[in-house]
């Protein structure tokens, strides 16, 4: 190793230890809580204690699957029914607009084993992606940091594999017909990205109409992709 290497490694190594220390005082002064029961969790980069995350509603898969049964989509795999005003809905809402990005990766980690017990085996993992003001506005995308889990356990490479070609409305206050108007042609190949052969696993936070998970696909599916979707959370149904 050269000695310009050798300090670049020695200022790495004392970074990530400061770093270390000031998450562990953090964590001291602002102990994670539970979003169900708001008991202290170790790190914070959890959403939910054992017990919480145990007791959450499971998804209809029935319902995912018929709401992409139009499409050429293979599989739906959705973790949980969205529940208004209850602790899916608060994990859901910590991880898209309460500015921790960090609990992505958990929770994609078990969608990821659910895909796997699904009987699912992608090549690629790849998310929705967000506008340029979405995310000049949010600062990162919700959805990547679920498909960097669900790549971790299913050991796939994550690759970006979408562009957005126009800025579209927020999906939330539009009806189905409205939805799926507002996300036609809203999505592209993104330079470059070879998917033809190859099963790609398509990662959004939640599958309400399938609307957007249906016109995200749909530029994948035309390039000779197969494509399976996951999601943290079933709504709608």
């Amino acid at each position: 190793m050269s000695g310009s290497s050798a300090v670049r490694s020695t200022i790495a190594r004392l970074g990530g230890w400061a770093g270390g220390l000031l998450s562990g005082l953090a964590g001291l002064a602002y102990p994670t809580l539970c979003l169900g029961c708001e008991a202290r969790l170790p790190t914070p980069h959890e959403a939910l204690c054992p017990s919480c995350l145990r007791g959450l509603p499971r998804a209809d898969a029935q319902a995912a699957a018929a709401m992409l049964a139009h499409t050429r989509i293979d599989h739906a795999v959705v973790l949980w029914a969205f529940d208004p005003g209850g602790t899916v809905r608060r994990v859901q809402h910590a991880l898209k607009y309460g500015g921790r990005p960090t609990l992505g990766a958990g929770i994609g980690r078990i969608l990821g084993e659910a895909v796997r017990e699904a009987g699912a085996s992608p090549d690629l993992v790849s998310a929705i992606p967000l506008s340029r003001l979405r995310m000049l506005e949010r600062g990162y995308n919700q959805s990547a940091a679920l498909a960097e889990g669900a790549a971790e356990v299913l050991a796939a490479p994550v690759a970006d594999l979408l562009v957005r070609t126009r800025p579209t409305l927020a999906q939330a206050r539009l009806s189905a017909a409205e939805r799926i108007r507002n996300v036609a042609g809203a999505f592209a190949l993104a330079p470059g990205a070879d998917v033809a052969g190859r099963r790609v696993l398509l990662v959004d936070d939640v599958l309400t109409t399938g609307a957007t998970l249906a016109a995200a696909a749909l530029p994948l599916l035309d390039a000779g992709a197969r494509v399976d979707v996951g999601a943290l959370a079933l709504a709608g149904a």
